[in-house]
């Protein structure tokens, strides 16, 4: 049974098809993933959302480079028109670059997402100490912390007014994003744990052909 304290997500591009099938999924909320073809025409991107069978609970600013972040503003557009939050995380973008991003003056309520290997200690510094929100990739912390059951806890606990959406998926040290059961976290622990400490939205961060099984399996821990 989902706990009523959180929203569970899945996630899809801002397409159609790909939104009427994470509907088909069993999801009434999504985080939409954005690339640049989405973003050519924003105001064609929010028609196709309204016609969706799905709200739209999260945005997810496409991977660019730190210095092509017009893009994240096109992105921003998007999840202020919806009211919904936006993920502010590039691939290509690190956490130290967080000074460069807030000149960008997002209209939305946001949050920085962690990176693979981030630590504890380095998200503190450049991200919550300085009094900004936090996206938190359970995944991307598995790779920076041995105790990462620990180090989520105190996350949860300590940073709980500044934590809106976590990314939940399975991962190795090497690869995230991989299917419930296909990695080495023990995602019952985590399930748990957030079901415990959670209050926010929850994205099943996982490739679409698995977001079925790892949303009956969320909801069966």
């Amino acid at each position: 049974m989902t706990d009523t304290h959180i929203t569970l997500a899945g996630k899809a591009p801002a397409e159609p098809l790909e939104l009427e099938r994470a509907n088909d999924r069993g999801f009434e909320t999504v985080e939409l993933y954005l690339e640049r073809s989405h973003l050519a025409n924003v105001a064609r991107t929010l028609e196709v959302v309204d016609g969706a069978p799905v709200d739209v609970a999260s945005v997810h600013t496409p991977h660019v480079p730190i210095d092509d972040l017009e893009w994240m503003r096109r992105a921003d557009r998007v999840a202020d028109a919806l009211d919904a939050y936006l993920v502010v995380h590039s691939n290509r973008v690190v956490l130290a670059h967080v000074s460069k991003l807030e000149e960008l003056a997002f209209e939305s309520r946001y949050g920085y997402e962690n990176n693979p290997g981030a630590s504890v200690r380095h998200v503190e510094s450049v991200i919550l100490e300085r009094g900004h929100e936090f996206v938190l990739d359970t995944a991307h912390l598995y790779m920076a912390e041995g105790d990462y059951v620990s180090a989520l806890d105190h996350l949860l606990t300590e940073y709980a007014d500044r934590i809106e959406v976590v990314h939940l998926c399975d991962s190795t040290l090497q690869q995230d994003g991989l299917a419930f059961g296909e990695g080495s976290m023990d995602m019952a622990r985590v399930i748990r744990l957030l079901k415990r400490e959670f209050d926010g939205i929850v994205v099943l961060e996982v490739m679409p052909e698995y977001q079925r099984d790892a949303n009956e399996y969320y909801e069966s821990i």
